[in-house]
């Protein structure tokens, strides 16, 4: 399954998104990080419109959420760590495997 990544920049907030992700796709990409990029998860938010699940790539913490309303979107929890959540998504984009 694949998904179409855009990645907004912004200059208070960066965050990568996809608007049009399903649910199951964010389950997927979950599957694809703790199995292909050793990701281990270190907190989960779940509630009916929104999930949030955190973890720590390369020493950064980054956020994976995914919302009914805005879709699938990674970002990191200090503006300082938005270069690795790029690259981290180039990474996901380049293998194509969500």
């Amino acid at each position: 399954m694949k998904v179409k990544v855009t990645v907004i920049k912004d200059a208070a907030e960066s965050s990568i998104i996809n608007e049009n992700a399903s649910l199951q796709q964010f389950y997927s990409l979950t599957n694809e990080l703790s199995k292909n990029r050793h990701v281990r998860f270190t907190g989960k938010t779940d509630e009916a419109d929104n999930i949030v699940w955190s973890f720590k790539y390369r020493g950064r913490n980054l956020n994976l959420q995914y919302s009914i309303y805005n879709g699938l979107s990674l970002e990191p929890e200090d503006v300082k760590d938005a270069r690795t959540a790029y690259e981290l998504v180039d990474k996901i984009k380049s293998k194509s495997a969500v």
